[in-house]
């Protein structure tokens, strides 16, 4: 079960680094673009690849809402860090409530 976990917690990894990948090139020329956009597919197909294993052991009661959430506030942070966007103090209060949520769902 525990690298049921593993796989779910990389997946997470993995869907948060698409994201950022393409958050990336959204402004980029497109001789540019193509090259990184595959970077983003290969990292969301890794995502999809270890979600779907998770969900052998994980039910997908526990799997999904976790995946997401996780996936939500890590995004938010990063997109904070990586490309200056803001986080006002309400989406770090959303972020902490995603955060208690995912540990409910985990019990």
């Amino acid at each position: 079960m525990r690298g049921a976990y593993l796989q779910l917690g990389s997946a997470v990894f993995f869907n948060v680094a698409s994201y950022l990948v393409y958050k990336s090139i959204a402004d980029a020329a497109p001789r540019i673009w193509w090259p990184v956009f595959a970077i983003g597919l290969m990292l969301g197909a890794a995502n999809t690849f270890l979600f779907a294993r998770s969900i052998k052991a994980v039910p997908l009661s526990i799997a999904y809402p976790v995946f997401t959430g996780a996936s939500f506030a890590i995004i938010t942070l990063a997109a904070a860090l990586a490309f200056h966007e803001r986080l006002p103090p309400i989406h770090l209060l959303g972020i902490g409530l995603v955060i208690t949520g995912i540990v409910l769902v985990t019990r």
